[in-house]
């Protein structure tokens, strides 16, 4: 038996003291109970964590996270090789016994930071919106942003089909003319590109730089490394 904490954590879904949090919250459920800090999970129980159902069992125990930062390319497409897909990012990742997953998309005109994953769980909580996790860009536009449409992006732009766009900061490159670094909480589609195309403005180039604890650093274009278990862990903290 261990502790549902100790068990979210090894599983890689979620860090011990998020865990702790969500069980003062009353968002956990084992067997269709509230969890309490303190209980143990065993064998076929039934673990509720963001909506999701993870029976405790022992290949999902046994089967070891593992994480990987990709610097992707401009030109490459975040989806399986298909008869009409061809240059895409799987193609560059290393060989695994399950798939990877990869932690949202970059459109294909997109370069930067992309996670992967073999842990569903982790994926799903990576990308969810609760878990509000900030992503860092580098985007040159083809004109300055006015001050008050920096205001409005701060705010909330309406970007179509029932969807606002936000962003949660913008800074402007020093000695870079209109080149910005901004962040945002969101991976709505395309969000970025809609926003600026909301308000007047052509992107010349888009480059995220990190999501969550981590950066792009020093990965070369098309390359990759793994996450150590902290670093995995670190990005829900």
């Amino acid at each position: 038996m261990l502790r549902v904490q100790k068990f979210l954590t090894e599983i890689g879904l979620i860090s011990r003291r998020k865990c702790e949090k969500l069980i003062d919250a009353k968002q956990i459920k084992i067997n269709g109970k509230y969890a309490k800090l303190g209980d143990k999970v065993k064998y076929d129980d039934v673990i509720n964590v963001f909506g999701k159902e993870i029976r405790f069992t022992e290949s999902i125990l046994s089967r070891k996270t593992l994480a990987i930062a990709y610097h992707k390319r401009i030109g490459e497409i975040v989806s399986r090789k298909s008869a009409k897909v061809t240059n895409t990012v799987f193609e560059n990742l290393p060989k695994i016994d399950h798939r990877w997953l990869n932690v949202g998309r970059l459109d294909v005109a997109t370069s930067g930071l992309i996670l992967f994953t073999n842990n569903g769980f982790l994926a799903n909580k990576l990308m969810h919106p609760s878990s509000k996790i900030k992503r860092v860009y580098l985007v040159e536009t083809s004109k300055i942003i006015t001050d008050n449409h920096k205001n409005i992006m701060l705010d909330n732009v309406d970007i179509g089909n029932n969807e606002t766009g936000k962003f949660s900061e913008i800074q402007e490159c020093k000695n870079r003319r209109n080149k910005y670094k901004l962040s945002l909480y969101t991976g709505k589609n395309r969000e970025i590109r809609r926003v600026f195309s909301r308000l007047g403005y052509k992107i010349k180039s888009l480059k995220r730089i990190s999501y969550g604890s981590i950066v792009i650093d020093k990965i070369k274009l098309g390359c990759f490394r793994y996450l150590s278990d902290s670093e995995s862990k670190s990005i829900l903290d």
